[in-house]
Formats: C-alpha cells, structure tokens, sequence
C-alpha cells in the first residue's frame, strides 16, 4: 500500500473491522490486584464508537481505580479516553489512551488479533521502574469481552494486575 493511500475500512473483510465487536455501551465488574495480594472489585462503564469513517474508534471510559503500581493509595474516580487504530502499512493496530489521573498519551500498546484474542504491548514506566505491559482482549462474544492487564515479571512470566469483565450495556 502506498504512503497516504486510504484503505477501505467499511470493508468488513479488513483488519481495520477487527475490533468493531466493542463499540456500543458496556458495564465492566473490574478486578484489581492490590498490593496485599487481594482483589478489589469495582464498577466501571465504556462506550466505545467509531470514528473517521470507520477508520478508528473512540472509548470513553470511566470507573473508580486503586493501582498500586501507578502510586495509588486510595480509591479515585477516573475517566479515560482510548483510540484504537489499524496501521495497514505496519501491519498491526495500535491503542492510545490518557486519562484524568494522567492527561497525556501513555506509551502506545501495538499489537494484532490472532483467532479471535487480541494482544497489544507497551512499555511501560511504574512506580517499581520499567516493565513491558500486555492488554488482552479474550473471550469475545456479542455481549461479552475479557479484558486484562498484565505486567511483565523478572523470570519473564506476567502478573496479571487489572482484569475487566463486560457485559453489553441492556
């Protein structure tokens, strides 16, 4: 594909289609590992549309958080703003996301669907230095969607930190 040459996103055999399972509304029980080894389950909600002529999609996302590894000492309200992109020259999709707690775009999470689960990773900067994230996008029905949030570990396995189970908003 050439340099700023549009490809067809309403194709419903493009990848740019990958993640259209997510827009509408939906209603996420959250998971969050604290640092004593409990989960903390707390509501949250997204909507989640698309935009540019379907060449990406918008998420507005608000909830309440307590992650340990960003600092958090107390339970806040946050919301979120995520863009999710398929780039067909690099073959892969990339998501951008800011936040209240942090007003700037975090490092990007690239990454592709393979049969039906997405994997998307990032670097990334904790309170504990730096690790490489991974967001994963699972157990995809119409009405349903696994998400989580992984960090690496220092014998290269992950520790899953944050998991997001949703329920298409009724």
């Amino acid at each position: 594909m050439a340099i700023n040459q549009p490809f067809a996103a309403s194709d419903p055999n493009s990848k740019a289609q990958q993640f259209n399972f997510f827009i509408g509304e939906w209603d996420i029980q959250q998971k969050i590992l604290q640092r004593d080894g409990n989960w903390l389950e707390l509501p949250a909600h997204t909507s989640v549309a698309p935009t540019l002529d379907g060449c990406a999609l918008i998420e507005h996302w608000e909830g309440k958080t307590l992650l340990f590894w960003e600092g958090m000492e107390q339970v806040e309200s946050r919301k979120g703003l995520s863009i999710r992109a398929y780039n067909p020259d690099a073959a892969q999709w990339s998501i951008y996301w800011m936040d209240t707690q942090n007003p700037f775009f975090r490092p990007t999470a690239s990454g592709n669907f393979i049969n039906g689960r997405g994997e998307f990773w990032s670097e990334e900067q904790t309170s504990g230095g730096k690790f490489t994230g991974r967001i994963t996008f699972s157990d995809i029905t119409p009405d349903s969607i696994h998400w989580d949030f992984a960090l690496s570990d220092a014998e290269g396995g992950w520790q899953t930190l944050w998991i997001m189970e949703l329920q298409r908003h009724a």
